[in-house]
Order: structure tokens, then sequence, then C-alpha cells
């Protein structure tokens, strides 16, 4: 009988911390602004933007979001996202640095209860107060009307719990339901359609040689990578080459004018390799050099899938010594060499490569040829194209945000495809992937810019600065925007009311 009350009472109590639990809905201390969650053929696709610009952590703090997807009693959790503070950021580095493990290892109570981590943030509320997430999990049938949980855990010095969870649910502003207007903009015809294709080839040479030998270990293959790149653009009929770059590269083993003309050689061996055989003129053969590749060196190293112990000091060398000589002479002395040695021989044979660009121009296309090539083979279409096969459907039409994003994809550096982009991902609903648009805008002294912030502001719930934004572009004369003002109006009559119904 003592048994039954015991366990009624636990039963008791668990009950009420569960409810406690769910209770506290939207106190999570970063915002989620944007939430989409879409079955994509056998994957469930979840895309996610964290707001930390309100977020306060302490001096070593750091938190753990997890999202859950939850119907009844099914449920997965996703992979977890940590966010830190600088200071625990520098000590979690300093951890790596000192053990040669990569963080996400180091061994303490944080990241044993953390599992799989989604992403580690160097946590800056100036700079960095925006967080995206895309996760890819298999679909299942009872994901279908699937809601998002967060739970959320706080730890302090040496990973030790500071903090009860925090469950939210549904705390995504996209719910707002919202009937915006957007003005897009038309992109300048492209005077001529210059692409290009990148191929690397990673050959093998005999000491101190720069023949080209293509029965040498795996010189065949590699070679045979470049040869399909450069047939696959020659014996296009949509394409002219204009010139075929081979530039070499090299470890900085050795002195850095031998690694010069090392790598000079055999981009010129790959040249007259490439130019015998092919179709293309000879004279569209070019060689260039790119000599020691001390950049690659960097990446490969800041990549967590290289363990190289105490990779962070070799970093460090890297970064302050400007004399090529010295600095790999320095690198040597690190960990008494062992760093080096592991370098030299894991890292410094993929640095050895020629790359070969070939250069060609597009022809323009008709309209229906446009439309055939953009589902095919976009990178062959101008922005211009593009906006006018959009221009084909209804505007706000999934097809026609779709090819406006297609666009941005392909120009993600051009303000007008920034700015079209976000105008369609914010008719889509997506916010996170507005605000990302947005944030690449150079010129943001425009009625567009303001119009569109002014929307994701409405989305997010940030009625004053949605306001403010609308207003200037109402302003400048933009319909638009007096439309959307209208829609914040309505919108944050809707809030209020809620507000006061609590």
């Amino acid at each position: 009988m003592m048994k039954t009350h015991k366990f009624k009472r636990n039963y008791l109590i668990f009950t009420l911390l569960l409810m406690s639990l769910m209770m506290q809905a939207q106190q999570l201390r970063v915002k989620v602004v944007s939430e989409k969650v879409e079955q994509s053929g056998n994957t469930m696709e979840v895309d996610l933007m964290f707001d930390a610009s309100a977020l306060r952590l302490k001096s070593v703090e750091s938190l753990i979001y997890t999202p859950i997807l939850v119907s009844g009693r099914n449920k997965v959790e996703l992979p977890k996202l940590i966010i830190k503070s600088k200071l625990r950021y520098k000590l979690d580095v300093r951890e790596r640095s000192l053990n040669g493990t990569p963080l996400e290892a180091v061994s303490n109570l944080e990241v044993n209860m953390a599992g799989p981590v989604y992403a580690v943030e160097k946590f800056d509320r100036k700079n960095k107060n925006r967080i995206p997430y895309h996760v890819s999990v298999p679909y299942r049938t009872w994901m279908d009307g699937a809601k998002l949980q967060f739970r959320e855990e706080a730890f302090g010095c040496c990973g030790a719990p500071q903090q009860q969870l925090v469950m939210a649910e549904n705390v995504s502003g996209k719910q707002v339901e919202l009937n915006a207007q957007f003005r897009y903009l038309t992109p300048e015809k492209e005077a001529e359609k210059v692409r290009y294709e990148i191929g690397e080839a990673y050959l093998d040479f005999p000491q101190g040689q720069s023949t080209i030998l293509p029965d040498f270990r795996n010189n065949r293959y590699e070679l045979e990578k470049i040869n399909q790149m450069i047939v696959i653009v020659a014996t296009d009929p949509d394409v002219k080459v204009s010139g075929v770059e081979m530039r070499g590269y090299a470890s900085p083993e050795g002195s850095q004018r031998l690694n010069y003309e090392l790598s000079f050689k055999r981009a010129q061996a790959m040249r007259e390799y490439f130019a015998q055989m092919s179709t293309i003129p000879s004279g569209l053969f070019r060689t260039g050099v790119g000599g020691e590749d001390w950049d690659g060196l960097k990446q490969m190293l800041q990549d967590a899938y290289y363990m190289v112990p105490r990779k962070w000091e070799v970093l460090a060398v890297i970064e302050r010594e400007y004399d090529l000589d010295k600095r790999e002479e320095q690198m040597k002395k690190v960990g008494g060499g062992t760093p080096y040695k592991q370098i030299y021989r894991d890292l410094y044979p993929k640095l050895r490569r020629v790359d070969c660009q070939v250069n060609y121009v597009v022809r323009d296309f008709t309209l229906e040829e446009g439309k055939r090539h953009i589902k095919e083979r976009p990178k062959l279409l101008s922005q211009n194209e593009m906006y006018q096969i959009a221009r084909t459907y209804p505007e706000g039409s999934r097809e026609f945000n779709e090819t406006l994003i297609t666009a941005r994809k392909h120009f993600p550096n051009n303000d007008i495809a920034n700015l079209n982009g976000a105008a369609a991902a914010l008719a889509e609903g997506d916010i996170g992937l507005a605000h990302e648009y947005l944030e690449k805008v150079q010129n943001i002294d425009s009625p567009e810019y303001d119009n569109c912030l002014g929307v994701l502001y409405i989305y997010e719930g940030s009625y004053d600065e949605a306001e403010m934004r609308l207003r200037k572009a109402q302003a400048a004369g933009m319909d638009e925007a007096t439309h959307n003002l209208r829609e914040l109006v309505r919108v944050r009559s809707g809030a209020s009311s809620r507000e006061q119904r609590r």
C-alpha cells in the first residue's frame, strides 16, 4: 500500500512539475522570430531564426536550446544550438588548443548533456544577434501537423547546471496573418553573360619535377576530372569559351621562391597537356601562379574535421609572421614539432594542386528557353532574364516568388536581387530568409528597403520600428507602404486585443 501511495505522490510531483514548465511558455531568453517546418520528399526541413539581440549572458555562461518536434505521444529532439558568452567561448577555445580536441569533445557535464551540437556561436551582441538554424530529419507520417517545442538549459563554469528547464511552444512570430504589398525592381541587362567553371586537380609529381605523368599514382583520375569539365563546356551549344587558365599552387615546405617557380612550372605543364588534346584553340590557354597556398592551409586548420594538436598555436604563428620562410620555421617549433609533422603528412599534399578555370560567354535566351534553363541550368541565365520569367506568373504566386528567390541565390551580392528576394521571401512568410537577404543590401537608402524591413518588423512584432520604416517609404511616394501601414494598424489592434483578453 505504501508503494502505491509513493507512486501516486511521485506521479503527482512529476505532473505538477511538467505543468509548471509548460506554463512558462514564451519565457525563452532568446526569441524564435522565424519558424518554418515543411516536408520535402523523404525529409522534414526545419528552418528557424533565433534572435539574441536582447540576451544578456553572465561572464562564463552558456545556453543550450533544443528544438523538439511533438505530435501526441510522438516526438523527436533536433540537434542543439549552443550560445556562449565571449569569456566562456575563449576559455573553451583555450581548452581545445591545450588538449588538441574540438570544442564539442571537451569532457564536461554541459557537452555530455548537449549531445550532438548543431552550432557553437561566439556570442557578440553587436554583430551576432541573429542565429539561423537549419536541419533535415527523416520524415515520418506523424510529423504532419506536429508542433515545435523549445527547451532552454543554462550552464555556468565547468558545465555546472544553473537553471531549471524552460519549455516554450509556438513562440514563432510567423503566425501573423499579413497581406503585405511590395514593389519589385527591374534588374539591368548584362551586356555580356560571362560565366566560368573551376576544377581542381591534385597531381602527383616525382620530387622536384614538373612533367605530367598520366600513369603516375592517381594522376589519371585527376586529369580526367579536368578533361570532363573542359569537354562539357566546349561542346555546349549555348556558350562560347573565352579562355582557359591553369593556376598552380604549392605547399609551403622549402623556400618561397622555389615553390613559386615550381607551382608555375606545374601549371604550365598542365596547360600544355590540355592545349594539345582539346578542341579549344591553344591560344586561349593561359598560365597563372598562386604560389604557396597559405589560405588553403588556414582553412583546413580552422576546420574541425582536421584533428591537429595545438593547431590554434600554429594558426597564431601564421597570422603574426609575414615572412613566409620564417613562418614555416616557427611552425616547426610548436609543440616540439609534432603538429608540423602531422600537417606535413596529412595537409600539405592537399595544397599541391593546379586549378583549371574555364571562362565562357553565354548567349541570350528567349523566354521559353529561359523557363527551361532556370530549372535545369539557372547559372546560364542573367538576373534580368530570371526577372522576366517571374513576371510571366501572377505577382505573389509561388512560382513568382520562387523565381525571384532563385535569382537571389545566383546573384547574392546584387542589391536588386537581395531586395526582390527579400520581398518574395516575406510573401512566402519566410522571415529568416528575408532577414538574411536584407542584411546583404549595400544601399539601404531606398523606399523598397524600408518597405521590406517594415513588413519584416510587423512579422516580428516590432510595431514601432515597423511604423517608422513604412512611414519613411510612404514619404518617398511608395503606395505599397501606405497599404502596409493599414495592415500594421490591423495587426497591432489584434495583438492589443489578445493582450487584453489575457
